[in-house]
Formats: structure tokens, C-alpha cells, sequence
């Protein structure tokens, strides 16, 4: 993701490599100390970085956008499966599967309402009220499905 950012960005690079050190820096520190505030920062960075190239690049609408919410989301869960295996015995096979089937689905629910408000604000304005309505049931749907599956991961 950040290779893209960099990619992007052309002459503004420079200046965006600084966040993504301290943020790549601070997920290392997530990963060795199991720090979950290093972790947020981390992402938090990542995201900043990748907001900056878009702004560098000139702005507007980007179809890879839930590519890199997604990638984001996984980064975090990655770091923090990590943590919790290192710090518990090993245990039974059935809630690590339960775990990974939740996150499987919470990425494949969050990939697909970001792509359809990615598609929804890249449609004409002029279509009306019923987009409007369907992107503000996409997104409560997204956020119900995400509540949904992190309740049934627990």
C-alpha cells in the first residue's frame, strides 16, 4: 500500500517518507512489544500516508480506496493475532477457525460496502434520492455485519 502511496505522490514522495517511517517503525513495535496503542498509530500513519498521496497525486476519487481500507483492516487483525498467540498456550482448533472465519467475513462485508460507496460517490449527483437511500442502508448494513461478526468471534 505504501508502495503505491510513494508511486503516486511523484515529486511529493519525500516528504510523505517520513510518516511512513515512524508508522512502519510503530507497527514493528506493535509486532515485538504487543503495543496496541503503537498499533493504531501505526495504521492511523499508513492511512495519513496514503491520504497525502492522493492529495499529491490531485485528489479525486480512487477505485483502489477499499483495496487499502481492506488491506488496513487485515494489517491491524494480522498484528493482533500475532500478540494474542504469543502471549496464550496453544488451544483447540475450533475458535481459531471461528476467528479467521469472522475476519474472513468482516474484510469480505467492509471490501464490499466500500466499493459501493466508492461507486456510489463516483455516480452523478443528479441520480436522486434513491441512491442517497441506498448508500445510507449500505453503510448501516456494513456496520451491523461488522457488529454482527466481531459479536459471533467473541
Amino acid at each position: 500500500m505504501l508502495a503505491d502511496a510513494f508511486v503516486r505522490s511523484g515529486e511529493f514522495a519525500p516528504a510523505l517518507a517520513p510518516g511512513a517511517a515512524v508508522g512502519a517503525l510503530l507497527l514493528l513495535v506493535a509486532l515485538v512489544r504487543g503495543a496496541g496503542a503503537a498499533l493504531g498509530w501505526s495504521l492511523g500513519l499508513a492511512g495519513a500516508v496514503y491520504v497525502g498521496a492522493l492529495e499529491a497525486a490531485g485528489g479525486g476519487i480512487d477505485a483502489t480506496a477499499p483495496l487499502v481500507g481492506v488491506a488496513l483492516l487485515l494489517c491491524g487483525e494480522l498484528v493482533v493475532l500475532s500478540r494474542d498467540t504469543r502471549l496464550r498456550l496453544p488451544s483447540e482448533t475450533a475458535p481459531r477457525i471461528r476467528r479467521a472465519a469472522a475476519l474472513a467475513g468482516l474484510l469480505l462485508a467492509g471490501l464490499a460496502a466500500s466499493t459501493l460507496t466508492v461507486a456510489l460517490t463516483a455516480a452523478p449527483a443528479a441520480n436522486g434520492l434513491a441512491w442517497t437511500v441506498l448508500g445510507a442502508a449500505a453503510a448501516v448494513g456494513a456496520a451491523g455485519a461488522g457488529a454482527w461478526l466481531a459479536r459471533r468471534a467473541a
